[in-house]
């Protein structure tokens, strides 16, 4: 893991070089309460479907959790830590393996208690893009599996809580869309990138 001042001193030199080599840098970033509202409108249609989905087909069969007060949030609040945690390998896990560079190529960090993950090098936007919708594929789908699979408190909260961790991610892979024919490099403290073009 790397510290905020070095990995931002890591990305202006990468930025510096590909600048030399003529490239045109384009900074997209996202401002916290942005991304925080942004991708909030991004999540709710994914958790309000499977949501109906749960309250429409599985609530019969459902292993409705009898813990209450304390307990519930303590179970809430580990099924969100451990979320959180897998979010950011399977980022790095997408990078790594679409970006061809390994593990080499992501930066692992922890801030203000939270887990985050960087990609150190510019990818082509479809390797960014997999990186970014990594966890919203893997975690957002296989909770949806686990829902389907044991229906209840447990599943229901999981679902939701990994869909609503992948809502900045939407918004972010929405822009990158937009970045055709760009080398994309993943901003190392904020959310968002830099895109470059020749």
């Amino acid at each position: 893991m790397k510290k905020a001042n070095q990995a931002e001193e890591d990305f202006r030199d990468m930025s510096g070089a590909l600048r030399a080599s003529g490239y045109r840098e384009k900074l997209v970033t996202v401002k916290p309460a942005r991304a925080m509202l942004g991708g909030l409108l991004c999540a709710l249609p994914f958790a309000a479907v499977f949501g109906a989905v749960y309250r429409l087909l599985l609530t019969d069969r459902a292993h409705l959790s009898d813990v209450g007060g304390i307990g519930f949030y303590a179970m809430f609040i580990g099924i969100v830590i451990v979320s959180a945690l897998v979010h950011e390998l399977l980022h790095g896990l997408g990078w790594a393996l679409a970006g061809g560079r390994g593990w080499g190529a992501v930066r692992f960090n922890f801030s203000a208690l939270m887990p985050s993950c960087a990609c150190t090098a510019p990818l082509g936007r479809g390797q960014y893009i997999a990186g970014v919708l990594a966890p919203f594929v893997l975690l957002g789908g296989g909770s949806v599996v686990f829902m389907f699979v044991y229906p209840g408190t447990v599943s229901v909260l999981t679902m939701l809580v990994n869909f609503l961790l992948a809502g900045a991610d939407l918004l972010i892979a929405f822009s990158a869309m937009r970045e055709r024919g760009a080398l994309i490099a993943d901003h190392p403290t904020q959310a968002g990138y830099a895109a470059f073009r020749r």
